[in-house]
């Protein structure tokens, strides 16, 4: 295997686990405080909750590696760090898009197997305008947050090179 794939994987692996682990983590800095996130979280079972927070690491890990195809973001280079921009704002409404269908799977399939009662065609009408409504929002949200989190690796990655003094990783 070429040893330049396995650093370009690993580099997608660690900063699609940080970006989720982050994403997480103000989540939850955001919603505890304001007291309603107790009644959210008992909503789902931990099975549920489990594969929520895996397939929202599945699809960070995957657009993350996909935004940082063949892009050579370690270089100060202003033409590459537009191109690194576009894609973080592109795949991270990818992102955002991914997360929403997964997160809608995840919740359908909760609701056909822990409820005595059928899914009736309004429910699923009104969830098919939920995800239409939804589809827009995710990736508006989606690319904001991969903006934002793009340029706090722009960020570490140069903290990282004035700690170490050197001007290239």
């Amino acid at each position: 295997m070429n040893e330049r794939l396995r650093v370009d994987g690993l580099v997608g692996w660690v900063l699609g686990t940080f970006h989720t682990s982050v994403f997480g983590l103000v989540l939850l800095l955001l919603l505890y405080p304001r007291g309603g996130f107790g009644a959210t979280l008992s909503g789902l079972s931990t099975l549920s909750g489990l594969a929520i927070f895996i397939a929202l690491w599945a699809t960070t890990i995957f657009t993350t590696r996909r935004a940082l195809s063949g892009l050579n973001w370690l270089e100060d280079d202003p033409a590459q760090m537009a191109m690194f921009f576009r894609r973080a704002l592109r795949w991270g409404g990818v992102n955002g898009l991914l997360f929403l269908v997964a997160l809608g799977v995840i919740l359908l399939l909760n609701a056909v197997l822990t409820t005595q009662a059928s899914i009736t065609s309004p429910a699923l009408a009104v969830f098919a305008f939920i995800g239409a409504i939804g589809v827009v929002v995710s990736y508006a949200i989606g690319a904001v947050v991969g903006v934002t989190l793009g340029a706090l690796d722009i960020a570490a990655l140069r903290v990282a090179r004035a700690v170490t003094w050197q001007g290239t990783v």
